[in-house]
């Protein structure tokens, strides 16, 4: 039995399971349109949620959001990890200025692993405050924030994995140290190969495994 478990910690301690949670808000969460973002006003629009239960470093991030009415020359905005000073965030400004708006609403993606976006997430820990926010200030039209999502994906620190993989280790090395010896017993039979002038006879007893 306890063998049994020792392979079992093995093949965990080697496997990096990930955490994957889809946050979502607004129509993108089968809802109804979150609110407008004030015209000409810089206190804008403020979302946020708190992650928790996730790994400890994000491998993958993708935001999503939905924008409809105003001119999207006329707004900015960013997605910000935590609430402290010199917390981590993206700038969505450009890309936001830089896409041209659909007569019946934008949506707007980014997948943080791709290229000019990995630098900003990523290996950070998402179990956090979540923040999004958009401003309009400029007067005119008024521009309105439907839905939007957060898709998280995260590893455990590669210490956690160090030492699971050592606890497997040990465990492997407990299973082979005692289904392998160099006394021989009655009931073990001898295996081929010897060791100085010592044969090595490996356990056929049902406990070693």
């Amino acid at each position: 039995m306890k063998t049994k478990i020792c392979i079992l910690n093995l093949m965990l301690a080697f496997s990096l399971p990930a955490w994957a949670s889809l946050y979502s808000f607004g129509t993108l969460n089968g809802g109804s349109a979150i609110g407008p973002i004030p015209d000409n006003n810089t206190i804008g629009l403020t979302e946020s949620f708190t992650a928790n239960g996730q790994g400890d470093s994000i491998s993958d991030l993708t935001l999503t959001f939905a924008l409809q009415g105003g001119a999207s020359t006329d707004l900015s905005g960013y997605l910000r990890l935590g609430d402290a000073a010199g917390s981590t965030s993206y700038n969505l400004t450009s890309l936001i200025q830089g896409t041209a708006e659909a007569p019946g609403g934008t949506t707007y993606a980014i997948d943080f692993t791709t290229t000019g976006f990995q630098t900003a997430f990523n290996g950070q820990n998402p179990n956090d405050t979540w923040t999004l926010f958009f401003a309009d200030t400029v007067n005119g039209d008024q521009t309105t924030l439907n839905g939007w999502s957060l898709g998280i994906t995260a590893v455990p620190e590669p210490v956690n994995v160090a030492l699971g993989i050592f606890a497997g280790l040990v465990c492997l090395w407990w299973w082979l140290r005692k289904c392998w010896t160099k006394t021989a017993e009655k009931d073990e039979e001898p295996a081929t190969g010897t060791i100085g002038s010592s044969r090595i006879f490996c356990c056929t007893k049902p406990k070693c495994w």
